[in-house]
């Protein structure tokens, strides 16, 4: 039994234990990619994509504070072209990581990212029948059953409700009436095998077809990722060389809701609170300082000749280093 349940599938009340174990299995592997290794799993790729905006967009703030009579480092041309440029490098990538389609014929090439959650979710739309969701693990499904058994204190005591297991029926009482919602079957008229409206799984599959995600691949493609020649730019209607804040919003927007409606509602997991970590250190330390104190400020421009000269030899010492027989 995988350690995200809390009880065995033959103890749990669903008619159908075949169907009750192939969605305990795929669920297992989704909760991994949502949740598993810290650095590639879903949550891990969404955190780091809204800290490096949100401090991104920090930074950029600071160039509005900077005073003409009184510059800071914030406005210096050289940090500001490399923050820029990182993050629309950093956000494009982080983006269409995400929308990486997932190759099931080939494990070697597997990836983990929500395109491929949606697709596995939507391909396994079957499995989510109402007495796999609301019983999957453990609650009762007739949880009126549940309640006129349930032994109550005497007087008027203080008691905790049970929020998992067969005496759970709050619970169970509360994914019925999501189940609900989302099968669009009232409650007189409840089923086990009652399914989710294919419509709740097509709108999760249509938020990837926004045309803010057409050009964030283009862009990755044809010149983050690849410095693709002209032909192949030219298959590309109106390429751009960038996005506007307002669209890498847009795409965060639609990536968090997709990513939401997973997490809280068809598996049952948890309701995302925050979007940006937060930081268990100052992260602004440091920043009310100039970038250099003026006494060195000589000293970094030695430093960038020297850095630049080396790297000029290189252009013959690795010539010839390749190709030795036109040394003279």
């Amino acid at each position: 039994m995988s350690h995200i349940y809390s009880y065995s599938s033959d103890g749990c009340d669903v008619h159908d234990q075949e169907k009750l174990e192939r969605f305990r299995e795929l669920k297992t592997v989704w909760h991994e990619l949502l949740h598993g290794d810290e650095s590639h799993s879903l949550s891990g790729q969404f955190s780091d994509m809204m800290w490096q905006d949100a401090a991104w967009r920090t930074a950029n703030e600071a160039r509005r504070f900077a005073d003409p009579d009184d510059p800071t480092a914030a406005i210096a041309p050289m940090l500001a072209a490399m923050l820029d440029r990182g993050y629309v490098s950093g956000q494009v990538i982080a983006i269409s990581r995400l929308l990486e389609v997932s190759s099931p014929k080939n494990p070697k090439r597997g990836v983990v990212s929500l395109r491929r959650v949606v697709d596995e979710i939507s391909q396994a739309r079957d499995l989510f029948t109402r007495e796999v969701f609301v019983s999957h693990d453990g609650l009762p499904y007739d949880w009126e059953a549940a309640r006129r058994a349930e032994s109550l204190p005497s007087g008027s005591a203080v008691r905790w409700m049970e929020s998992k297991g067969p005496g759970a029926w709050v619970t169970a009482m509360g994914q019925h009436e999501v189940f609900d919602s989302l099968s669009r079957v009232s409650p007189d008229h409840r089923n086990r095998e009652d399914r989710i409206a294919d419509a709740v799984f097509d709108r999760l599959a249509a938020a990837f077809d926004d045309p803010v995600f057409a050009d964030v691949l283009a862009l990755r493609n044809k010149t983050v990722a690849h410095a693709a020649d002209a032909f192949s730019r030219s298959q590309v209607k109106d390429l751009r060389k960038g996005l506007k804040l307002d669209e890498f919003a847009k795409a965060h927007y639609l990536l968090l809701g997709v990513m939401q409606v997973i997490s809280s509602t068809l598996l049952y997991g948890h309701w995302i609170g925050a979007t940006v970590p937060i930081s268990q250190s100052n992260q602004f330390e440091h920043l009310q300082a100039a970038f250099v104190q003026p006494a060195r400020l000589r000293d970094l421009v030695q430093f960038w000749h020297a850095h630049c000269s080396e790297r000029d030899g290189w252009l013959s010492d690795a010539f010839y280093e390749l190709l030795p027989e036109r040394r003279r």
